[in-house]
């Protein structure tokens, strides 16, 4: 069985509407405060951003195979190969994953929204650990092991309650700022669009929160600076509105 959605969703609604990653790939260490969105809210203890997303996301869309545990848990069956193609042509190295593999088992989360009926608590991935299955490795003509990623309850909660999201990750990694890419996160979850399109402040604001007029301009040009990049997305800049069309 190959990747590309064939066991589990790429994403969920409540994961890109309630603040749950930082709108940036150089996110800060989070303490544990509210934040509040007119989804819900979210707090993180620890450092969770853009990249960690991509990581997430890219493992999920490529699981091959999918283990439940008797406990709740689900544990995946990954190709890291493919998972590093997902990611990027070249940025990603193993040593990169890593590290932001050990921030998502770090990081503590508690979603709040009026669809669950109690608190989502827990963390986003338990572990990664190489599986006893191998495929051939063609750079080096020898074996690579794949990997085993169990999924935190708290992801496991959202795939099996949320919103479930199905979508092909890759070009939100390849966009240049983490602004753009939370905002690509999170209007790719709702299903249709305002007539008119989304104010593009209130978008911002959506992601980020409120922010200084200062940052608001930095969030406006550096999503002007991917607008074509989000015009494969089906999201079109169109002077102060983003609209959703048919990705190019």
């Amino acid at each position: 069985m190959t990747g590309g959605n064939a066991v589990v969703p790429t994403s969920t609604s409540a994961q890109a509407r309630v603040m749950l990653y930082q709108p940036s790939q150089r996110p800060f260490l989070r303490e544990g405060n509210w934040n509040y969105t007119s989804f819900g809210r979210c707090r993180v203890t620890g450092r969770l951003g853009q990249r960690h997303a991509d990581v997430v996301e890219a493992v999920l869309y490529c699981a091959e195979r999918r283990r439940d545990v008797s406990d709740g848990g689900i544990e995946l069956l990954v190709d890291p190969a493919r998972v590093r193609k997902t990611l990027s042509d070249s940025r990603y190295s193993f040593t990169h994953i890593e590290k932001l593999v050990a921030e998502l088992r770090a990081a503590t989360i508690t979603i709040e929204t009026p669809q669950f009926d109690s608190p989502i608590i827990g963390g986003l991935i338990d572990h990664l650990i190489p599986s006893p299955m191998t495929r051939r490795d063609p750079l080096t003509g020898g074996e690579r092991n794949l990997w085993r990623v169990r999924l935190g309850v708290a992801l496991v909660m959202l795939l099996e309650n949320d919103l479930r999201l199905y979508y092909d990750p890759a070009p939100i990694a390849r966009l240049q700022h983490g602004i753009s890419q939370a905002v690509a996160r999170h209007l790719l979850s709702h299903k249709k669009a305002p007539i008119g399109g989304w104010h593009l402040d209130t978008v911002i604001v959506a992601v980020a929160g409120t922010v200084t007029s200062k940052a608001m301009r930095n969030a406006r040009f550096r999503l002007r600076e991917d607008a074509d990049e989000l015009k494969l997305l089906g999201l079109v800049l169109d002077g102060q509105r983003v609209k959703k069309t048919t990705p190019a």
